[in-house]
């Protein structure tokens, strides 16, 4: 009778144990099955994001040849005409010039966009004098644009270290961040430059007299193609593309940096701050740990326009 009721159990052990097995295995069957489904899905959304990168460059490239043709014959037009122009006709002229600039350079941000995210933008850092840079730029954008506005730029000149970082890369960023400071803020306005450190990283801080930003839009300043609903009106007579930000994000960020924003709200202007690494002997002695490669051919990135 024991013999038996041991032979029962043990059967029914056997019994559960191979149930547990077979759900077991089972279950790892379907969990592999999910597993390579979900990687076919992500390679096949890389492809696709590539040829979205692809589709991007080429039409940008296509588009901006025509678009400097048109450009450069109404320039022509309205500045070298060989009989007078009317006031209607020369209205024309400025209206055709202005949107072909907004077009092209709206094909330059996408196409920096598309050199970026496909890692085909190398990143080359060296130490950089920050305030020489910033006077350089200063000069540039005094004469082409504040001079229209009557801008004042305050630059809080101090001993500070150079920075490690990708000169042209950060001019970059710096007229993103001019040029959205110039759009922003009302006639009269002031563009304040200001740095701190701490010995290992600079802080780099361009605040302005403008229209502000409330603090629910905020975290939407540096999304691709952000634009905010307060500033629609600024956007659309200056030619944002809401792009800009988005750039130096990323720039920054291939820099081994941080880049913020801070605002106390509409009507209190707006302050777009940066952290970028410092020269120290020990950065120098590491730079390749600060390079950044180009994934194929390396691209430069197109200009930005102020």
């Amino acid at each position: 009778m024991e013999v038996n009721i041991i032979f029962i159990l043990g059967i029914i052990i056997i019994s559960i144990l191979v149930i547990l097995w077979w759900s077991y295995w089972n279950k790892n069957k379907k969990l592999d099955t999910i597993s390579k489904q979900l990687e076919k899905a992500n390679i096949e959304l890389r492809a696709l994001d590539q040829l979205k990168n692809d589709f991007v460059s080429i039409a940008s490239h296509e588009l901006r040849s025509p678009m400097t043709a048109i450009r450069s014959y109404a320039w022509m037009a309205l500045h070298k005409s060989d009989v007078p122009l009317s006031d209607k006709m020369s209205r024309y002229l400025i209206r055709v010039l202005i949107s072909t600039e907004r077009l092209i350079n709206l094909v330059n941000d996408l196409l920096n966009i598309s050199r970026i995210e496909s890692g085909r933008i190398e990143v080359n850092p060296e130490p950089v004098d920050l305030i020489a840079l910033i006077k350089d730029i200063i000069d540039e954008v005094y004469y082409s644009k504040s001079t229209e506005k009557n801008f004042q730029f305050v630059v809080l000149e101090k001993p500070i270290p150079k920075i490690f970082a990708d000169p042209e890369k950060l001019r970059q960023v710096m007229l993103n961040l001019v040029g959205n400071s110039l759009k922003f803020t009302p006639i009269g306005g002031k563009i304040v430059f200001d740095f701190s450190t701490d010995g290992k990283t600079m802080e780099v801080s361009v605040k302005d007299t403008g229209i502000g930003i409330s603090k629910d839009d905020l975290p939407k300043l540096f999304n691709k193609f952000s634009r905010l609903d307060n500033s629609y009106a600024a956007v659309s007579t200056s030619g944002g593309t809401g792009l800009g930000l988005y750039i130096s994000k990323n720039l920054i960020e291939l820099m081994h940096g941080k880049i913020w924003a801070a605002s106390e709200g509409k009507g209190m202007g707006a302050t777009f701050s940066f952290s970028l690494p410092v020269a120290t002997k020990e950065n120098l002695a590491h730079a390749e740990e600060f390079k950044d490669r180009a994934m194929g051919e390396a691209k430069e990135l197109e200009p930005v326009a102020i």
